[in-house]
């Protein structure tokens, strides 16, 4: 079983260049943004210090764990919202506050559910949601022989920032996340990449942890030709099997008759993501978030 807690390590943030203090609504500064290590860096949400962890996987809104915004003293709006991870559903609450990273002090909306976001800090936020153009996530030493894709950025203020790529006449979200060990793709995903590229499922069950703690059935799909990311090329991943979207169509070589699979009930269930993880970003240095080019760069060997 994969684990369902992210493991802290050393983490640094560098301001490349100068970060002067920002209100709400100014124009992104500029300069650059370097993560180091798990991304979790000393932060002030509210005058309240705490950790958040900067991650590619995380939306652009701050999203902070319960108990933290409690300890901020957060009043939510007039209207919650929940957001659904498999069969469970999250309720969330949003509110206004500033945020402190290093030198640079801004406004945000931030958000908050009913359970833990983060397992090893106080929240965590997006590329999105810092006041700067250019933000690296330094994976580890640049390598001889590397090469930098460019990929296109598409970024929405409740969503990680991400690119897409279409695959037999349907688009799938490509995600980013150096934590997450595994790579994963929902059921929607894995059935259009079985499609068009020739796969199976193969091996027994698993569970991996989709989000606030949520653990979901996995299986793995092995494909017959594979997927072009950038510089990256996925041959295997695991992918939801009981989920929004349905694997029924996918071959398995390992066939279990008491399977049950869950298939959407219209196009608009359907959620095609991809999440690359530190097993398929082991060859690569860094990922640049370029939100000014609307671009994405992968260096990778």
């Amino acid at each position: 079983m994969l684990p369902t807690a992210r493991v802290m390590g050393s983490a640094m943030i560098v301001m490349i260049a100068g970060l002067p203090g920002i209100a709400g609504g100014a124009k992104p500064i500029q300069g650059e943004y370097l993560v180091r290590g798990d991304g979790v860096v000393a932060a002030t949400v509210g005058g309240v210090p705490g950790k958040m962890r900067i991650t590619p996987w995380a939306p652009a809104a701050p999203t902070l764990n319960p108990d933290y915004a409690q300890r901020i003293g957060l009043r939510g709006g007039l209207f919650g919202f929940s957001v659904k991870v498999g069969p469970v559903k999250v309720r969330g609450e949003s509110g206004v506050t500033r945020l402190q990273f290093g030198n640079a002090s801004f406004k945000r909306r931030v958000v908050w559910f009913e359970r833990r976001y983060d397992a090893g800090a106080d929240g965590a936020v997006g590329p999105g949601g810092l006041p700067v153009d250019l933000i690296r996530f330094q994976l580890k030493p640049a390598g001889a022989g590397e090469r930098t894709a460019t990929l296109p950025l598409v970024q929405q203020i409740f969503r990680p920032a991400m690119t897409r790529v279409v695959v037999g006449g349907r688009t799938i979200s490509i995600l980013f996340d150096p934590q997450h060990p595994r790579t994963l793709a929902t059921a929607g995903a894995g059935a259009a990449l079985a499609e068009a590229l020739g796969g199976q499922l193969v091996g027994s069950g698993d569970k991996a942890e989709i989000a606030f703690g949520v653990t979901r059935p996995v299986r793995t799909i092995r494909l017959a030709r594979p997927l072009v990311v950038g510089p990256l090329t996925l041959e295997s991943m695991l992918v939801r099997v009981a989920d929004n979207g349905s694997v029924a169509g996918i071959a398995d070589a390992d066939a279990d008759p008491d399977e049950i699979v869950v298939t959407a009930k219209s196009k608009k269930d359907r959620r095609d993501v991809i999440i690359i993880g530190r097993d398929q970003l082991g060859g690569c240095s860094s990922i640049v978030f370029d939100k000014k080019a609307k671009a994405i760069r992968l260096s990778c060997v």
